[in-house]
């Protein structure tokens, strides 16, 4: 982890935000009225100003692993128009492909990246048929799109989730509403239950080869997650019980996310600020802690976000 970058907003000053750097600088930033009517709600800010409007299209899919975004937008022709921005760079990766085969309506959905590779999937504007056996591959480096066959034939209750080795991660949701999460290949289908429960809002594959699940919200005491080696095909689950804290400490929010195969959690109360914590999503290992302190006691600073580089 090199950055680690906070944003702040004081509601009681007008459009007032700061952010604070893991080295403790603070930069205050006020917003005027005029800036509101063209503001950036595409979360790409600090992105290049031609990103920026790319990705403010209606109709586009969005997808982030690893700090670098991607935006995919089908053309009234059937074409894709791919553009990628890395955090913290100016670099904008272009690419235009022509109508790719089998393709229907205008939405697809990047779900996963692999070293030059860009896995996308069809969603929500027109139901997935039974027998549909196929996704499609962006190779980034030659820029071209081909089909990627599966193993089996989806139906409309399923969900790909990630690809590994010719391996499928798929979720399944049929009419009782008990969602069912499998690991698939051409002659072996593993039901995979510790990624079944209703808190687990996260699951994907990292590392080339663990898939993690991460549970809705962390606790006042504890984080949870669980990951699924795919190599040793091992379950382990995770908790990290957090510090103590004095009772009286009215605690406002809590959050843990998955980024670059770590989990980050913060701690967000009124009194002593927000307190951070990075883990090794395998290891447990802590790899940063620290206390942003709020210099104005009568505050109600808000965190809005948080970016990592």
């Amino acid at each position: 982890m090199k950055q680690l970058q906070f944003e702040f907003n004081d509601p009681e000053s007008y459009k007032t935000d700061y952010e604070v750097t893991l080295k403790g600088e603070v930069e205050k930033k006020r917003t005027n009225y005029l800036s509101e009517f063209a503001r950036d709600y595409s979360d790409v800010t600090d992105a290049p100003r031609s990103f920026r409007h790319f990705m403010n299209q209606i109709e586009l899919s969005r997808y982030e692993q690893d700090k670098e975004v991607f935006g995919l937008h089908v053309n009234e022709d059937g074409s894709w128009d791919l553009q990628s921005w890395k955090r913290g760079t100016e670099k904008v990766q272009i690419v235009s492909l022509p109508k790719p085969a089998k393709t229907k309506g205008i939405y697809y959905q990047p779900f996963q990246r692999t070293k030059q590779k860009l896995y996308v999937k069809r969603i929500g504007d027109v139901i997935q048929k039974p027998g549909t056996n196929h996704i499609y591959v962006i190779d980034l480096k030659k820029k071209t799109v081909q089909l990627m066959d599966l193993p089996f034939q989806l139906t409309e209750d399923d969900e790909v989730l990630a690809i590994y080795q010719n391996r499928v991660l798929y979720r399944q949701m049929p009419d009782d509403s008990k969602t069912r999460v499998y690991l698939r290949d051409n002659s072996k289908t593993t039901r995979l239950k510790l990624f079944e429960v209703e808190d687990m809002w996260d699951t994907r594959v990292i590392d080339e080869g663990t898939v993690v699940g991460m549970t809705e919200n962390m606790t006042e005491t504890k984080i949870k997650w669980s990951t699924f080696d795919l190599r040793t095909k091992q379950f382990t689950q995770h908790r990290y019980d957090l510090p103590k804290r004095d009772a009286n400490e009215v605690q406002r929010h809590t959050s843990a996310i998955l980024e670059n195969d770590l989990v980050y959690s913060f701690i967000e109360t009124k009194k002593n600020g927000t307190s951070i914590l990075v883990l090794d999503a395998q290891t447990e290992e802590v790899r940063y802690e620290g206390t942003i302190k709020y210099d104005m006691p009568k505050s109600d600073l808000q965190l809005n976000g948080m970016t990592i580089n």
